[in-house]
């Protein structure tokens, strides 16, 4: 059965009228007449009684108008509903490293502008949290730029710098090359940072030989402290930990950026929470790439 044929039928059973029904529905008589005609045809009776000079239902004909009328009254409460979710429920997710040094002023804007908002915020490794938000779990996510499938939006956010922290000092800086044979601490298969650098190794056609695999940035920041090896980071996610002395950091000569991405999927594009939240970042962006 075809909704728009069924609402056709409903508002002209409830205004009794046909050009009442096609004034509330913004359509002509006519075709307003061929849906409740479709409408007949497909329930194989009468509706309306035609051979009547004042407006009348048939007996079937009242049966689907008071059907009519209270599948239109839950589709009003489905859309009231989930107008209330989407304006009061915001599910983000982000990387670890998004979520300690970039949502907290995003949000607080947010929180200043929309103070009924509830934020919900999961972090995970940037591959996760897409498959997360391709699968409608999370409204919209800033994640290290990967492949992206063709139902996602992605919105550059902010490029950052990457450093290398260690226990030894290797100099101010350093190259990949130099790194080849030096113990590495990645994060585990599924991050964006992990597969930037084995891309930008490969490009040189250099391979890390001596890897070790780590889940979480503060494990991979105590392992290079206890001397296990080195690692990548951006410079203001470690800077205190350097001047405190805990490990040495050195620039890559190769200057290696990664970047950030804004996505969300297709269907979202319309979702007032993806709005407010895009509108937000993109104010708040300059200050992100300080």
């Amino acid at each position: 059965m075809n909704v728009n044929h069924l609402k056709a039928f409903f508002e002209v059973a409830k205004a009794k009228s046909f050009t009442l029904g096609a004034k509330t529905l913004n359509v002509s008589q006519p075709t307003l007449s061929m849906q409740v005609k479709f409408l007949e045809k497909r329930f194989g009776v009468p509706l309306i009684k035609r051979n009547k000079k004042t407006f009348e239902l048939t007996e079937e004909g009242n049966i689907v108008f008071g059907q009519a009328e209270k599948i239109f009254s839950l589709i009003h409460e489905l859309k009231k509903e989930l107008e209330n979710f989407e304006t009061h429920n915001m599910i983000i997710g982000s990387t670890p490293y998004i979520s300690n040094h970039v949502l907290p002023s995003v949000l607080l804007a947010i929180r200043e502008r929309h103070s009924n908002v509830k934020v919900q915020i999961y972090t995970g490794l940037s591959q996760e949290v897409l498959d997360k938000v391709v699968d409608y779990e999370y409204q919209l996510a800033v994640i290290g730029r990967l492949p992206y499938p063709d139902n996602i939006v992605s919105i550059p956010i902010l490029k950052k710098k990457l450093m290398f922290i260690s226990k030894d000092d290797m100099g101010v800086r350093v190259s990949l090359k130099e790194l080849v044979d030096y113990p590495i601490i990645l994060p585990e298969p599924g991050s964006a940072t992990r597969d930037y650098l084995i891309r930008q190794f490969a490009t040189r056609n250099l391979t890390i030989t001596n890897t070790i695999d780590c889940e979480n940035p503060p494990a991979i920041q105590h392992m290079v402290e206890l001397g296990m090896g080195g690692a990548f980071f951006h410079i203001f996610s470690i800077q205190r930990e350097v001047e405190e002395g805990r490990f040495h950091m050195a620039d890559i000569e190769e200057d290696l950026y990664l970047d950030y991405d804004l996505i969300f999927i297709k269907d979202r594009r319309s979702s007032k929470m993806v709005k407010i939240f895009t509108s937000t970042m993109k104010g708040l962006q300059h200050s992100f790439t300080k």
